[in-house]
């Protein structure tokens, strides 16, 4: 199948005016010199890669913690930029920062922080660079049984069969740096606990790249360095995985990726291999974007590249001589090909998300009628949101329903920010497009904690799958978290009560395969914990991280829980409006920032607009 839709959805872009252009004087305020910059190191130094995460976690001489800038792989607990990049207003840290604009989060050098204090060893597993001797036939399965299922960017059976040496492995030191990353992502990915196994074997990867291999390029080294990009992401280095991705994406290019040639004398194995490396490049590089809220770079004016096709591996082998008929059941390439098409689909959707002026419910409305439900529609039946999956696609598929309702949390929060603010003044825009985005975004929220939950309790206890539940279940979470805090005596708050509770049960259940954990435990604690009952707290005996088992317990002996309704968070809405600010500019310090804002009509007319009644925005000086 071609893509002729992606042209159809093209993107367009704001063009830049002089800088002087008073109409545009909003977007010159939000494109202000930071007053720290947004420069990141995550280079470990002298780690210890084979140690346990207990002996990862350092002391200094009063035996407390040491502790570092919070740079997290799902780009939402940093809240200043020193160290974190560039986090625009659609990230995670973008809400938490509104939430909590000037609280410090720091965290305790976990298993894949980078420290100074260890004394460098290696493991022996890795001493030598000898794939045979040092990586293991269960790793490369575990990277299959788990990964590939989602990530199809390798072709299963030629990886096998240079691995074992039945045919030659290309691109010479390229094709150890791939096996090395396959054995690390498989060890990482399949995990039950928080060991460190994955780093030697990605050490060894790291080791022998080097600036050589920018002056060389084959399909073996864009395979290598997109799993690099994503292993380094899920490992939490955000900035480092992105830039990796970006070396990935143009190597790509380079070799032509993006275009099918007619009269080309390539078998149909080898196209559909460029195919299925294209398109999980896409996914990385535009799943990588929305999380870090970041301007789109994939290319889409003059792609060429169809979709890959969704069939089985015995039905397309090195032999074949013709392209073999699509299956209707889920195979390994579902997952890359109904994620792809849902990026092309999607793409206005974030662009408009992200820029200015800010969009009106009845815009996202359109766009959400106009392209994300015509994709939606347009999903297999094999595939789409409740059908039944065989158990190893499990993941693949709710991560997909995952993300498809993150986008409209996305693109529908900034309406349920304003309704909340408003809430605690009893005004709120009651117009039919504004109620209708607001209760989108809060089904959708609600939905994703219910079906994070449920999957959690239903299927296999891996890092991989541990890991997106918390990326995913932390962004929703953040909806009741707002509203409840603003109106806790609301006709719903009962249920956001419920949200919220189960989403730190199973953040609890997520500890032990996930280092974020903890930090996220207490980010909502922070925020709700008032609000809730102290029942939960019981639930640390299933937590064996001493960590996570210190914040509860310091937790339930210092938060007082009021037995009746509970007010408002004790702060006036221009507290938190300037919260916002944060949010928007958060290279400014908040004093500042309310000065600075204050000028810009757009985020300004947004909170605004809203209100109904007499006074206009009066509720802004509450």
């Amino acid at each position: 199948m071609g893509l002729e839709q992606t042209r159809a959805h093209k993107v367009t872009g704001h063009h830049r005016r002089p800088v002087n252009d008073a109409s545009h004087r909003d977007t010159n305020l939000l494109e202000a010199h930071p007053t720290d910059d947004f420069e990141w190191d995550e280079q470990e130094t002298t780690t210890n890669y084979s140690a346990s995460p207990e002996a990862i976690l350092e002391a200094d001489t009063n035996g407390e913690a040491v502790t570092d800038p919070i740079a997290d792989g799902m780009a939402s607990l940093a809240v200043s930029e020193k160290e974190s990049g560039y986090l625009g207003v659609a990230s995670g840290a973008a809400l938490l920062r509104l939430l909590e604009p000037t609280k410090p989060r720091r965290r305790s050098h976990s298993s894949s922080s980078r420290t100074g204090y260890i004394n460098h060893t290696h493991s022996p597993l890795t001493t030598q660079l000898d794939p045979n001797r040092h990586i293991t036939d269960a790793m490369i399965d575990a990277y299959f049984r788990l990964y590939h299922v989602s990530y199809p960017i390798i072709h299963e059976a030629t990886f096998r069969a240079q691995y074992a040496g039945v045919i030659p492995r290309p691109s010479g030191e390229c094709w150890l740096v791939l096996a090395h990353t396959v054995a690390a992502i498989g060890v990482y990915t399949t995990a039950t606990n928080l060991d460190n196994l994955d780093m030697s074997l990605f050490a060894q990867a790291r080791s022998i790249l080097s600036f050589n291999f920018l002056e060389v390029g084959n399909l073996t080294l864009v395979q290598a360095l997109t799993l690099i990009s994503n292993y380094q992401q899920k490992r939490d280095k955000p900035n480092s995985g992105y830039n990796y991705l970006g070396l990935a994406v143009r190597m790509a290019m380079g070799l032509g990726l993006h275009k099918e040639f007619q009269g080309w004398n390539i078998s149909p194995l080898n196209m559909e291999i460029r195919r299925r490396v294209w398109w999980s490049l896409c996914v990385f590089d535009v799943g990588a974007t929305i999380t870090f809220s970041r301007p789109s770079v994939w290319p889409y004016e003059g792609v060429e590249v169809s979709l890959p096709l969704n069939v089985d591996d015995k039905s397309l082998t090195a032999i074949s001589k013709s392209y073999p008929p699509e299956t209707q059941d889920v195979t390994p390439y579902t997952a890359v090909r109904t994620q792809a098409s849902f990026h092309i689909a999607t793409t206005p959707i974030y662009t408009r998300v992200i820029s200015k002026p800010l969009p009106s419910p009845n815009e996202m409305l359109r766009l959400d009628e106009e392209l994300l439900e015509p994709w939606q529609a347009g999903v297999p039946p094999y595939f789409s949101e409740s059908a039944i999956v065989p158990p190893k696609y499990a993941l693949a598929h709710a991560v997909m329903n995952w993300r498809y309702r993150n986008l409209r949390i996305i693109m529908y929060r900034p309406f349920v920010i304003r309704r909340a603010l408003q809430a605690r003044d009893r005004r709120s825009d009651d117009s039919p497009d504004n109620v209708r985005a607001y209760d989108k975004c809060l089904a959708d929220a609600k939905a994703t904690i219910t079906s994070i939950s449920e999957f959690w309790d239903r299927n296999e206890h891996t890092r991989l799958a541990a890991w997106y539940c918390l990326y995913f279940l932390f962004q929703a979470a953040l909806i009741p978290c707002i509203c409840l805090r603003n109106d806790p005596s609301a006709s719903n708050a009962a249920d956001w009560k419920e949200q919220v509770t189960t989403t730190i049960r199973c953040i609890i259940a997520l500890a032990p395969v996930n280092s974020s954990s903890p930090p996220c435990y207490q980010v909502i604690i922070d925020l709700c914990g008032r609000f809730l009952n102290d029942d939960f707290v019981a639930a640390r005996v299933l937590v064996a991280q001493p960590q996570m088992q210190a914040r509860m317990t310091h937790n339930h002996e210092t938060n007082t829980v009021q037995p009746a309704a509970p007010e408002p968070i004790d702060e006036s809405p221009q507290t938190q409006i300037n919260s916002v600010f944060s949010m928007m500019w958060p290279n400014v310090p908040p004093m500042e920032a309310a000065d600075v804002v204050m000028g810009d009509d757009a985020w300004m007319e947004f909170l605004k607009s809203g209100t109904s009644g007499d006074g206009g925005g009066m509720w802004f000086g509450s």
